[in-house]
């Protein structure tokens, strides 16, 4: 039955798509604007400076954009540099993202499109690369100033790109050509891919050296034959599917030089190794039973592991939730564990607030007559009354963008519960909701 779906899919059609991360004939324009945002709790102060922030900039392919099949223009992408998003905040570090990710970008366009950033050009779609499917392209084009000022600001650079420098050898193969023929194609897309990329690498570098840039391998989405029983079924013409893995293998070869060079003068430079992760997982990883090589949702998640543990080391995720837990806190990386959970009145969060307090080093002061408790923490103080629907921060009166604080009885306990945005961005905290992971971040 597996071979019989797979079948369905014509070599012409996975040929036409595979290895080229880039080469989409029909997309429509699924990513409303280049600035990806996170899903915030209701602000009651003004954000903290800009130096506490850890910047992310994702430059790119289509991979980079996080373009699954079948997206529309309201997709919402849920793709590797939003897993990293996610495990920043893990690692207690307040965090935002903008992701340039554009459908169709080859190596030598990304050179192009950085010369005119560094050079703080305004450039056309036609200027960078002919013939982009991305219908946004002017648009961000038309960022490249933002862009720029985005680079020099940022503390980590994530970045897939090289698929669809690949993709003239996929067209040789498709002429039926020899091996040395599609051997000399290769090459050549290999010393484009090796010479344009270091240099973008140099000029992101130069407005900015202290970023760490860190960049994906090529994964290959062709399955190997199927074995059933006795009998073998090529999914894939094998002889061209070898040589498209030899290629694959060539081009993290030449990334790798890259890299190494760029180490060897002390520039922040890693490799995600993404490509094995999809080894023996390509119908799970990829959409190319569908006709489509972009990773899935599961192929995501397996690049956002890979580039957390380029970066950090390790990847994190919250424990499971227990029976009629909704959300998960964790406060400066770390998960709160607490026997009195979290609750959610009218979709917002609240919590217990001397847990809460305790685990941010703050003090409580309470004033029984008035219903008030008084948070102190550091140079930030926020009045919380409970039925009241303001809330004090320094003094200053903020509408409460939730329902007021209450006491929760549990058992013969009473429990002041409040909103937690108030209390946490009251106290200069970032607070970050990820609908994706039903956790709440909330980071100095």
């Amino acid at each position: 039955m597996l071979y019989s779906k797979l079948r369905k899919v014509s070599f012409r059609v996975l040929a036409s798509v595979i290895i080229s991360s880039l080469m989409v004939n029909a997309f429509t324009s699924f990513l409303p604007s280049t600035r990806s945002s996170s899903i915030h709790a209701a602000s009651q102060t003004s954000k903290a400076t800009d130096t506490k922030t850890y910047h992310i900039v994702a430059i790119g392919d289509s991979v980079t954009a996080g373009y699954e099949h079948g997206f529309t223009e309201h997709a919402v992408p849920y793709g590797f540099v939003e897993h990293v998003y996610e495990q920043a905040l893990f690692h207690g570090l307040r965090s935002d993202y903008l992701n340039y990710g554009l459908l169709g970008l080859r190596t030598a366009g990304l050179k192009r499109w950085m010369d005119a950033v560094v050079n703080g050009v305004t450039v056309k779609s036609s200027d960078i690369q002919s013939s982009l499917p991305d219908p946004r392209a002017d648009r961000i084009f038309a960022e490249s100033k933002l862009l720029r000022s985005a680079l020099g600001n940022a503390d980590l650079i994530l970045m897939t790109i090289g698929g669809n420098d690949m993709y003239a050898v996929l067209e040789k193969l498709e002429e039926g050509a020899g091996q040395a023929e599609a051997t000399a194609v290769l090459n050549k897309a290999l010393d484009i891919y090796e010479t344009e990329l270091e240099a973008s690498l140099r000029l992101i570098l130069s407005l900015q050296p202290k970023a760490k840039i860190v960049v994906a391998d090529q994964y290959l989405p062709i399955p190997k034959p199927v074995r059933i029983g006795a009998f073998v079924f090529p999914l894939y013409p094998e002889a061209d599917r070898l040589f498209l893995e030899e290629s694959v293998k060539k081009q993290r070869e030449r990334l790798n030089e890259i890299v190494g060079r760029l180490t060897k003068e002390g520039e922040q430079v890693k490799i995600a190794n993404a490509a094995s992760a999809f080894i023996d997982n390509e119908l799970a990883y990829t959409s190319i039973a569908d006709g489509d090589i972009h990773p899935s949702k599961a192929g995501y998640a397996a690049m956002g592991k890979a580039f957390a543990k380029a970066i950090w080391g390790d990847y994190r995720a919250v424990k499971p939730k227990e029976d009629g837990e909704l959300v998960s806190i964790v406060l400066n990386g770390k998960e709160m564990i607490s026997t009195n959970k979290p609750l959610l009145v009218q979709n917002r969060t609240y919590v217990p607030l001397r847990s809460i307090a305790e685990a941010m080093g703050a003090t409580i002061l309470w004033n029984a007559a008035s219903r008030t408790a008084t948070v102190k923490l550091e140079n930030s103080t926020v009045d919380i009354t409970v039925g009241s629907d303001i809330v004090r921060v320094n003094g200053d009166p903020k509408p409460l963008l939730a329902p007021p604080a209450f006491v929760h009885t549990a058992g013969k306990a009473r429990i002041l519960y409040v909103p937690l945005s108030a209390l946490s961005e009251g106290l200069q905290f970032q607070v970050v909701f990820r609908e994706t992971l039903k956790t709440v971040f909330i980071n100095k």
